[in-house]
């Protein structure tokens, strides 16, 4: 082999050898240096919100207060034991499913006409049951149900005025007290129109998550009270639901202040994370590289769910104390931390 040849293939060799080791060296940048993340768009974040978080919570709702309608006909049908405890448990999970939305109201949700359907501050049986005369004679379909019902008080409406029919007095009174026709009928008037309204709501965000895609200006509208609403809501757990006040315990009456408080604080959490499926906070700002700001919402987020009672029995003024602090704090994060970040204004902001 000539010395030439020899220096020629020795050349190739190293060439070789260099570039393959330049493509491991740039294999383990590439693996090593993250690609930088596309930023999320108000639009991309606004329609996700709509369609993984909002519809599916309203379609939730929508369908706990359709079986609450079924389960107090069929109970008005046969008004036995097991059925009036079926009739409380579909309560407790219409609660729930409006619990959770209720903290943070947004778009339709936050209409007058909803809060007097679901939050009416509902009198007693006996003096709801006055209104009795009042429901037409023979069978009435939701639309009419809630028709009829548009000249009733907020007192004696909707979803307050059956907790109090439900829960006001121990099961054996409060079934003795429906056991009568048109007291019975009055219940599954009022479930009918709980089932109307919650159905009507589902349809709005239905039709407004079609829609958004052609309105470039909502997105700004729908961050604006999304910021506001969640410090609003994070705020009146303290304020209004945990017995710090005269009104007591969000929904002590029923015995389900726990499940209405994890509710809260779970609608929360699905607004600022999108859930499973969908864009949430943490999703937006983390493709904005705003990760430290983002983890001040976390720890603030995980404080509030830690501070929540864990039973009915644990519903103290020390418990009362202690989950409106974290909620008080989580409202500043957002408030004075992360809402200037997005040039967002904090105060009163108008139903959309």
């Amino acid at each position: 082999m000539s010395k030439f040849f020899a220096l020629r293939q020795l050349s190739l060799a190293l060439l070789v050898t260099g570039f393959a080791t330049t493509v491991q060296a740039e294999e383990a940048a590439t693996a090593s240096t993250p690609m930088a993340l596309k930023p999320i768009s108000n639009m991309e974040f606004t329609r996700s919100q709509l369609s993984e978080v909002l519809l599916p919570a309203h379609s939730k709702l929508a369908q706990a207060s359709a079986d609450l309608a079924a389960a107090s006909r069929k109970f008005c049908a046969a008004p036995v034991a097991s059925g009036f405890a079926s009739l409380q448990a579909q309560y407790v999970n219409t609660l729930a499913a409006w619990r959770t939305i209720e903290i943070a109201p947004l778009g339709p949700t936050s209409e007058p006409e909803v809060g007097r359907i679901m939050e009416g501050a509902a009198q007693s049986p006996e003096q709801i049951l006055t209104l009795a005369k009042q429901r037409p004679a023979g069978e009435m379909v939701d639309g009419q149900a809630a028709y009829e019902a548009r000249v009733l008080p907020a007192w004696g409406i909707g979803f307050k005025a059956i907790e109090s029919l439900l829960y006001t007095d121990k099961p054996t009174k409060s079934m003795q007290r429906l056991s009568q026709a048109d007291a019975c009928a009055y219940l599954s008037w009022q479930a009918q129109v709980v089932a109307y309204h919650t159905e009507t709501l589902r349809r709005a965000w239905q039709g407004l998550n079609r829609g958004v895609a052609y309105d470039l200006s909502y997105p700004r509208t729908y961050q604006t009270q999304y910021f506001n609403r969640l410090v609003e809501g994070a705020r009146e757990i303290g304020a209004a639901k945990v017995g710090l006040t005269q009104s007591g315990w969000q929904d002590q009456r029923a015995g389900a202040t726990v499940v209405g408080l994890r509710a809260n604080v779970a609608g929360i959490r699905g607004l600022l994370t999108g859930n499973q499926a969908g864009i949430g906070l943490d999703d937006f700002m983390l493709s904005r590289e705003d990760k430290d700001k983002w983890a001040q919402v976390d720890v603030a987020l995980k404080a509030l769910e830690a501070a929540l009672p864990t039973s009915e029995q644990a519903l103290k003024p020390a418990a009362a104390k202690k989950l409106a602090a974290a909620g008080n704090q989580l409202a500043d994060v957002l408030e004075k931390q992360i809402a200037p970040l997005m040039s967002i204004k904090i105060g009163k902001v108008q139903p959309q």
